[in-house]
């Protein structure tokens, strides 16, 4: 697995931090250019979910509406979810995976569609007719909802109560409800940039970052970072670079 990973080492020394103001973006990351100090968020892998959220979303409108068949509306969602619980189970180190992929899916597809002209495979033909998942607006409501408060939950969770902040000359990790503070020293910290999931990169241009301070062995792994080019772009333009050692095996996933 190792050897498939996008990876990016940078040791880092403290940089004078420009005068002018910070410019926040969603995820928290700042513009290079206008940059005091930058946070770093790290997700659980309940937000690459969203997809199904927004189809079942989708779904509960137009089922409350009458519009499309259910049956057609369950099997789609239940494909969408399907996509979305193989992302959270298995890592696609590669962009080779995408064309296995779906070309596994374009075969299964295609071989239905055969099956429902010729009947080449009357066992299939069968079987595939037997697929029948109905699931009423209710249903696609309250999925929706609950999902939307887990998501409500998480993103409070890590934006006002654990997450971390890079500045100049420190490290500072804000962690619990009463406002816990670890401090580490910036200046020699080991900066590792990993996307290890060709997906997970797609659906928020999402990987890993491994920040070793300097002298310590214990490595800080935080994971699912959004926009993590942009991320390590800032970190680095926020405490300036002295050494960059890059190591990738599969291109298409640079910026």
């Amino acid at each position: 697995m190792a050897d498939s990973q996008s990876t990016t080492s940078t040791n880092a020394t403290p940089a004078a931090p420009p005068a002018s103001k910070p410019f926040w973006k969603f995820w928290g990351w700042q513009d290079p250019h206008h940059i005091e100090r930058i946070v770093i968020r790290s997700y659980p892998n309940i937000i690459f979910l969203y997809p199904s959220v927004i189809f079942s979303l989708i779904s509960a409108i137009f089922m409350s509406f009458g519009w499309g068949e259910p049956a057609n509306w369950g099997i789609a969602f239940m494909i969408v979810l399907t996509f979305n619980l193989c992302v959270l189970a298995f890592d696609f180190p590669r962009t080779a995976s995408l064309t296995l992929v779906f070309s596994v899916v374009a075969i299964i597809l295609a071989a239905i569609l055969l099956n429902q002209k010729t009947e080449f495979f009357p066992f299939l033909s069968d079987q595939t007719g037997k697929l029948n998942p109905v699931m009423n607006s209710t249903f696609y409501w309250i999925y929706f909802v609950v999902m939307a408060v887990i998501y409500l939950l998480v993103l409070i969770l890590h934006r006002f109560v654990d997450y971390w902040e890079v500045l100049s000359n420190e490290l500072i990790h804000h962690h619990g409800i009463l406002g816990g503070i670890q401090r580490i020293p910036a200046p020699g910290i080991k900066l590792e940039k990993e996307i290890t999931d060709v997906f997970e990169f797609l659906l928020l241009q999402s990987g890993r970052l491994v920040i070793t301070p300097q002298g310590d062995n214990r490595a800080i792994i935080l994971d699912n970072v959004p926009n993590i080019n942009r991320v390590e772009d800032g970190v680095k333009a926020i405490l300036g670079v002295t050494e960059v050692s890059f190591r990738q095996r599969d291109s298409t996933l640079t910026h």
